[in-house]
């Protein structure tokens, strides 16, 4: 396992490296960010190289507000220079290999050629001169550096051009544009992925310079109209040149990476800056409608829910009646059921709802939703007749076919699970208290094997078996309900293989939760996780494990 800083963690490309490390936890990763590190401070740098003992620094941080560097240019060298060279020193003394990001900043912008790796740096602003200092530290005083050279950096996270043609675009008729300064944008999330990749394959490369920018070309121009046109804007976007629209800093008339060399050591195809900047949209508008959603109106809902629950259990009159499948349904089914479905409708009437209790919807009607809810008002009702506490309030929301939010409540334990897409997973005590949640980390000889009260099967029971084969300890905890992805999610359980029949609303809001805390549902025996809204809702077996 490597330990991995990240400077500028809280920037764009530091916030798409957090999203792939959730997915690669074979290294111990430090996100900093000034806050947590000032990197201008070469004793701060000192101290927690010595306290880590890192293998790799990935280094986000930087200046980069290109024109405020014309007047601000001693910050702009303190952090692009100063600070450089501060970690660069540290990874030579702790023998750490260091991922510097530079810019196409640093040429005068006059080729008309793609710019090779070893092309001399000429830069004409105060930020690229910098950037340019900044390489030259990062080189020289570190024997294994690893330098990147992008440009046009956007990203789903923080300010960049594409959210502020957005802006512009949703409140003007026309906006007028640089059509003569010529480069590719670059999506951060491709660049993180390409870092993890040096990152895995850093016994066989070499160290130095390399360039990375999405494939294609464009103008500042082509960027914005094509930012329009996915997002389904009607603004106009009209060509203007360089002098029409002055700035205080330079920019290069011509600054196209030349990527050959990082495509061949590395191995990669590079996506076309079209398809990265498709992807990009669709998760803002996909966000923007998320946002739409305030989740502590569904804990509200779930809470109103398990009130209407509670007031049936503690009567002992729960009006029990058999299912189509045989299983139990209950007076309490029903009124939690009432309470979600008509405030779902009541306060988002745009998003269709599916509920265990409703009539199903024909899937030649729902195939195409893009969002709906997905409820089970009363999840382990055979627990709700024992009497054993083990039930729940279960409230999703998918987005195609994936849950994006889930609320998870334990009436007869007042406690309350939730979680929203890139956001975190929580947990509400019964004494008002919010708990991230995460999952464990693993053990090399033990493992708590998480199972149903009142759903064994034989597949479960050779499964046990199985990992009694593997692990030197297995530990079995059982619970009933979905409260068993809670249990994962916060750690009380490593793995949790259903092995028996479930529907999706079964298992949608818990879903949501472990994903948020660490861990995915995948297809037993297969590589897919579960997918939502299928023609038949019943789930194929599943195991909760660790994403790794």
């Amino acid at each position: 396992m490597s330990k991995i800083l990240i400077t500028g963690s809280n920037g764009q490309l530091g916030s798409e490296l957090q999203d792939i490390a959730k997915h690669n936890k074979q290294h111990e990763y430090v996100f900093v960010d000034v806050d947590d590190l000032d990197i201008t401070e070469s004793n701060a740098v000192d101290t927690f190289f010595a306290l880590y003992r890192f293998d790799f620094c990935i280094n986000c941080a930087a200046y980069t507000a290109v024109d405020k560097a014309e007047t601000d240019h001693q910050l702009a060298f303190k952090i692009n220079v100063t600070g450089v060279e501060h970690l660069a020193k540290a990874c030579q003394k702790n023998n750490a290999v260091f991922v510097h990001i530079s810019t196409d900043f640093v040429f005068d912008g006059e080729a008309n050629e793609p710019y090779n790796v070893d092309h001399a740096v000429n830069p004409i602003s105060i930020y690229g001169q910098t950037k340019a200092e900044g390489e030259y530290r990062a080189l020289s005083l570190n024997e294994k550096t690893i330098l990147i050279r992008t440009s046009w950096v956007y990203s789903f996270y923080g300010h960049n051009f594409v959210k502020t043609m957005l802006r512009l675009g949703k409140e003007k008729s026309a906006l007028n544009v640089v059509d003569d300064q010529m480069g590719v944008p670059t999506y951060a999330g491709d660049l993180a992925a390409v870092i993890f990749k040096f990152i895995a394959d850093v016994d066989n490369i070499e160290f130095g310079i390399y360039h990375y920018s999405n494939a294609g070309v464009t103008t500042w121009c082509g960027f914005a109209k094509e930012i329009m046109q996915l997002y389904g804007l009607t603004c106009t976007v009209n060509p203007i040149n360089t002098d029409q629209y002055p700035t205080p800093a330079k920019r290069p008339r011509y600054s196209l990476l030349n990527t050959e060399k990082i495509k061949q050591v590395l191995q990669i195809e590079i996506p076309d800056w079209k398809n990265s900047l498709n992807h990009v949209i669709q998760l803002i508008k996909n966000n923007e409608m998320l946002e739409k959603i305030d989740v502590n109106k569904i804990i509200a809902i779930a809470e109103e829910a398990g009130r209407e629950i509670m007031k049936i259990y503690e009567t002992g009159d729960f009006a029990i009646t058999d299912k189509s499948d045989n299983s139990p349904l209950t007076k309490a089914d029903k009124a939690g059921n009432a309470v979600i479905v008509n405030a779902l409708q009541e306060f988002y009437p745009d998003i269709p709802i599916i509920s265990e209790e409703n009539k199903m919807i024909d899937y030649s009607d729902r195939k195409d939703w893009v969002y709906f809810w997905l409820v089970d008002p009363l999840d382990g009702t055979k627990e709700f007749i024992k009497k054993n506490g083990e039930f729940t309030v279960n409230i999703a929301l998918i987005r195609n076919g994936k849950p994006v939010l889930g609320v998870v409540g334990i009436p007869a334990k007042n406690q309350m699970y939730y979680a929203v897409e890139n956001k975190g997973a929580f947990k509400i005590d019964e004494d008002g208290n919010k708990i991230k949640l995460e999952v464990n980390a693993p053990k090399e000889n033990e493992i708590a094997l998480i199972g149903s009260r009142s759903h064994p099967s034989p597949e479960f029971d050779a499964y046990l078996k199985e990992m009694e084969r593997k692990y030197k300890t297995v530990n079995f905890v059982p619970a009933g309900s979905s409260l068993k992805f809670c249990l994962v999610a916060e750690g009380k359980a490593d793995v949790y293989p259903r092995l028996g029949p479930t529907m999706e609303w079964d298992t949608a809001a818990g879903h949501a939760l472990v994903l948020e805390a660490g861990a995915r549902v995948k297809v037993y025996g297969g590589v897919t996780d579960l997918q939502y809204n299928k023609e038949n809702l019943l789930n194929p077996f599943f195991i909760v494990e660790r994403n790794n």
